[in-house]
């Protein structure tokens, strides 16, 4: 029998309702204001936490484009700005807790009022989470304006749970909030804060990373001509950002404990499919780049509700001979979620779960992975 999400379970870190309201906006000069006079609070302040990959080259204007990525700070005082250089994507932001609001980015605006009449003599806390993934673009994060004298205050201790995502579409929350499948990808109506992975980690306290891109498979991306593309998802692994292929991830930043792969539906969406020894062979190395990355690290091979056959006999083919190399570990385990737990009602734009199919794939992945993590 399916676990169904409860609503408490939704309502963790706010993220999980998005409210439709845009945030006012101004212009701002900052070069006219010395910092302790203002309020600024610049993005290398020590007290920022910074979750998923970022590009830390210029320290006052912090780079990301990977979908979910999200920024949290601790602040006195009664207001809050963000500073924020992007001109389209999205953005979800939550203040103490409260349902999230929608920030939506354009191209004259570096200053965004977040927050105010707030309580003064209560601490604060603020979420920044991009909703949209790298194909949208890119932002730079430069920090906070507070109240005149308030600052940032030290951060509450990280989770100790940790959760990266490898995938494509689904995972970067592709068409959740359309209203059917015959809806077209849209910045509305993407918002990786819902997809399954961004409910699952939430579900079990973990803190996550999405490294995910629309179209990507495992050696074909999506409608390609040939049966093998030169830039799949495996190509891009290694990036800090995607829009810049020499900038090179450190690892050993951030090592998670568990790390879900939900890729192939691109591979086998349209012909020519790959064949099966190139497919597998890739998907091998993939899991063993990820194991040589994270020591360690439990591995969960999905086959989601978008992937049909031949794909999904082959990722079970790929994990179970594994389990035989390294079945001294077992470290590498399939979840399948079948398309028939599915229905009519469950589906966003160009055929992608949305949010009530979300909350369906999460349902299935949640207790194996807690199963397995004893989480």
């Amino acid at each position: 029998m399916m676990m169904r999400l409860t609503r408490d379970v939704l309502l963790q870190c706010a993220i999980c309702f998005i409210v439709a309201l845009s945030f006012g906006h101004c212009s701002f000069d900052f070069t006219k204001h010395e910092p302790e006079i203002t309020g600024i609070i610049d993005s290398d302040d020590p007290n920022v936490q910074y979750v998923g990959r970022f590009d830390f080259t210029n320290p006052k204007k912090v780079a990301f484009d990977w979908a979910g990525v999200y920024v949290i700070a601790r602040f006195e005082g009664t207001s809050c700005s963000i500073r924020l250089d992007d001109r389209k994507n999205e953005y979800a932001v939550i203040v103490d807790n409260h349902a999230p609001r929608l920030l939506i980015t354009d191209s004259a605006t570096t200053l965004y009022k977040i927050a105010s009449e707030l309580t003064d003599s209560i601490p604060h806390t603020i979420i920044i989470q991009k909703r949209t993934e790298p194909l949208v673009g890119k932002g730079e994060f430069m920090g906070f304006v507070l109240d005149k004298g308030r600052k940032l205050l030290p951060p509450e201790k990280r989770p100790d749970r940790r959760i990266e995502f490898i995938g494509n579409s689904i995972t970067s929350g592709y068409g959740v909030e359309g209203d059917s499948a015959d809806c077209h990808f849209s910045l509305q109506t993407e918002n990786a804060c819902m997809s399954y992975a961004a409910l699952a980690a939430r579900s079990l306290s973990a803190e996550y990373f999405l490294i995910s891109y629309s179209g990507r498979g495992v050696v074909r991306n999506y409608g390609d001509s040939n049966k093998v593309s030169p830039d799949p998802m495996p190509a891009l692994y290694d990036r800090t950002c995607f829009f810049d292929s020499t900038l090179k991830w450190n690892f050993g930043r951030w090592i998670p404990q568990a790390v879900v792969i939900n890729l192939g539906t691109n591979d086998f969406s349209t012909q020519p499919y790959p064949d099966s020894v190139v497919f597998e062979s890739a998907y091998t190395r993939l899991i063993e780049r990820v194991r040589s990355q994270y020591h360690g690290a439990t591995m969960f091979c999905l086959s989601g509700p978008m992937i049909s056959e031949p794909c999904t006999r082959y990722i079970r083919e790929v994990v179970e001979e594994q389990k035989k190399i390294m079945k001294r570990y077992q470290d590498v385990f399939f979840i399948e979620i079948n398309r028939s737990v599915m229905t009519d009602a469950d589906w966003g734009c160009d055929h992608h779960p949305n949010v009530q199919g979300m909350e369906k794939m999460a349902e299935i992945i949640i207790p194996a992975i807690r199963l397995r993590m004893n989480w």
